[in-house]
């Protein structure tokens, strides 16, 4: 039954074994073991939701921690001052955990006559699904709101980010802009419409000389002759 995952069980709960008076207790008990297996360490009862600086952390339940039917703890994990609140409803026990600063929740609810099968002995036959036990209470209690903080910063970092936009990227792939007003042929099917690896002298407009590279046009029959031209050639 000892593993790695449940070292420090059998000491936390010989401390309070003599204080168990119902089955919320053994869960109340296996959450705290779980909280100072992350960290988090035990400073009283209550609900002060302020820290002095000066309080005692232990990894020990609290003095009275079990002494009425519902439960209020504090504890501190890196310096900031959570407080675990233990409600029994209706035969569950409905735990949350909150952090002072910001007022962050994380919750859990239990059946509690389904969870706790015994109240003295090992683990697996006071909590017979611990191992499911330990995996939710992490997750759901511990695991979420310890990570929200780090979030949060996340989302500030990215939300700055939007204040000095990168400039578009040029995509290679993108489909080039038609030519501008005035070098458009009137006949708009003519648009692509030259076969792969012809030539292609793109049209303008009248009276504007050929484009910077290309070829110019020979001269039509209308053209005048260049100087020097023979005229008798035909006589």
């Amino acid at each position: 039954m000892a593993t790695e995952a449940l070292f420090g069980w059998d000491l936390t709960f010989k401390t309070v074994e003599k204080d168990i008076k119902q089955k919320s207790d053994v869960i109340i008990a296996f959450i705290h073991w779980n909280l100072t297996k992350r960290g988090f360490r035990s400073i009283g009862i209550g609900d002060e939701r302020t820290l002095s600086g000066d309080e005692e952390r232990s990894e020990l339940l609290p003095t009275g921690w079990n002494d009425k039917e519902n439960y209020t703890l504090r504890y501190v994990y890196e310096d900031k001052l959570y407080i675990l609140h233990g409600l029994n409803s209706d035969g569950n026990l409905i735990v949350n955990l909150m952090r002072s600063e910001d007022l962050a929740v994380s919750n859990i609810a239990l059946k509690v006559e389904e969870s706790v099968k015994d109240m003295s002995g090992p683990i697996d036959k006071v909590i017979p699904g611990y191992k499911d036990l330990m995996f939710n209470v992490r997750r759901d209690l511990i695991d979420t709101i310890t990570a929200r903080s780090t979030s949060s910063a996340q989302t500030q970092t990215i939300g700055n980010n939007t204040n000095n936009p990168r400039p578009p990227i040029e995509d290679p792939l993108r489909i080039p802009p038609r030519p501008a007003p005035g070098i458009v042929p009137e006949n708009p099917n003519l648009w692509g419409s030259v076969p792969p690896g012809a030539r292609f002298d793109p049209f303008g407009p009248p009276g504007v000389g050929p484009l910077p590279g290309r070829r110019p046009p020979p001269p039509d029959a209308d053209h005048l002759p260049p100087p020097g031209f023979n005229d008798n050639m035909f006589m």
